[in-house]
């Protein structure tokens, strides 16, 4: 039987992170597999010596995510269908239009399939749409496409492209997939999340001491650490959530004297902290990994040490970022302030709309994460949170099973072996979904 050959498009330093820094171009070439790679990355300073192999090889093209007014119109047609509960006219708006739009504006993508002539095509963040002209051309000459959903939060927008298979983090990813994007449950597979493999390595765990003494803190005062949101709209605040924590400090309202570490979100502006962060109490940790062209892209010593973070942190308090559940992973007690005093009617209505009603819906109606509202709160829950640490642990851990599960260290294998077994198999008679079935990863929540 011929060897598997993936063409797959890797354009944001989040894949680059959660994929090539785990390992997944050698799982995929341990497994027979010949692995083509698009990516800007290919002209990145140490790129290639650092993600290189033998069976991979890398490729300059430059893949373009379509704008046109007509392709968003598309979309979001396909979105309110699959929402509301016509998935077959959802998924034949997709082949019909949107399919063909994609197709006839991926000239480049098409040169490459009929040159390479792949057996699987794999998109690894199909939500933001880089692979929307790869996929739709590979479908075209029937190739079988594959598409991974990097984020728990995804499902909340239409599909950008339609593969003939997702992969997703957990069963109940899955299940949103079918109802907000009428994505078949048949086509959609539990591989978990790989950004999260690096927290069960057996080198990932670090003493207080060790953290402390790589961060510059006292491990005998508390820690809380501050997640920033990041800054996702050019004129909306958010330093406000912290200033309003600083206050509470200083106004003795946070017991405990605790030190504070400022981790902020990769798109958040050090400069607009500046005058916050410059407290001596306050320690400001970031990600520095970056590829030019694909933006941030932690390494996996950067990952294992925010890890760690998360792990010792007494208490963490974040205003919407995905470190509200990844602290769930260690049973660190988290909240979430929903209040921001410089902007309070604006902030307001954005926090409202984009992260009570969709980013963080699912925590919010499940009742999974306490929510501040104002200053007196956020005072109270931290306080709450570094006095009882079995606050909300129930609510925690059906968190992990639900959304987060499975958490063994092994998704990037299971995406691998998916992705080489289509690849060498196809997608005759289900054999992919028989792998699944052999991971026990389905109804492991």
């Amino acid at each position: 039987m011929a060897a598997p050959k993936i063409l797959m498009e890797a354009h944001e330093g989040r894949v680059v992170s959660a994929l090539f820094e785990n390992g997944f171009l050698k799982e995929c070439v341990d497994r027979g597999a010949e692995v083509h790679v698009i990516t800007p990355g290919a002209d990145a300073p140490g790129f290639r010596e650092r993600y290189g192999a033998d069976g991979v090889t890398f490729h300059r093209a430059r893949l373009r995510r379509d704008s046109s007014k007509l392709a968003g119109a598309e979309r979001r047609a396909r979105g309110w269908l699959g929402s509301h509960g016509h998935g077959a006219v959802a998924r034949g708006l997709w082949r019909i239009v949107g399919e063909r739009l994609a197709a006839g504006a991926a000239e480049a993508e098409k040169k490459l399939i009929e040159e390479l002539r792949p057996t699987v095509v794999f998109t690894p963040h199909v939500s933001e749409g880089f692979g929307r002209g790869l996929v739709a051309a590979a479908r075209r000459e029937g190739v079988p496409t594959v598409g991974n959903v990097m984020s728990w939060d995804n499902p909340y927008r239409p599909l950008v492209a339609w593969p003939d298979v997702l992969t997703c983090w957990s069963e109940t990813t899955r299940r949103e997939l079918a109802v907000m994007c009428a994505h078949p449950v048949d086509r959609t597979c539990v591989v978990g999340a790989p950004q999260f493999d690096p927290y069960f390595a057996k080198d990932f765990k670090w003493s207080r001491e060790r953290l402390c003494r790589e961060l510059g803190l006292d491990p005998a005062r508390p820690i809380v650490l501050f997640a920033t949101l990041g800054q996702f709209r050019p004129f909306m605040d958010e330093t406000g959530t912290f200033a309003a924590y600083l206050e509470a400090l200083d106004r003795g309202l946070i017991h405990g004297k605790p030190q504070t570490v400022l981790r902020l979100h990769p798109m958040s502006r050090s400069s607009y902290f500046g005058h916050l962060a410059r407290r001596r109490d306050v320690v400001v940790s970031r990600f520095d990994g970056y590829i030019p062209g694909m933006m941030w892209a932690p390494t996996r010593d950067e990952v294992i040490l925010a890890g760690n973070l998360l792990f010792h942190a007494d208490a963490c308090v974040s205003p919407g970022s995905t470190m509200t559940i990844e602290t769930a992973i260690f049973d660190t007690p988290t909240l979430m302030p929903a209040f921001n005093p410089f902007m309070p009617d604006e902030y307001g209505k954005f926090f409202e709309k984009l992260w009570m009603q969709r980013h963080f819906r699912w925590l919010i109606e499940q009742g999974l994460v306490p929510v501040a509202r104002s200053l007196g709160e956020l005072a109270d829950t931290v306080n709450r949170c570094m006095e009882d640490r079995a606050w909300y642990r129930e609510q925690r851990s059906a968190l992990r099973g639900r959304l987060l599960a499975p958490l063994d260290g092994r998704a990037t294998i299971r995406l691998a072996e998916l992705v080489s077994h289509i690849g060498r198999h196809g997608l005759q008679r289900g054999g992919w979904r028989r792998a699944e079935e052999a991971w026990h990863v389905v109804g492991a929540a």
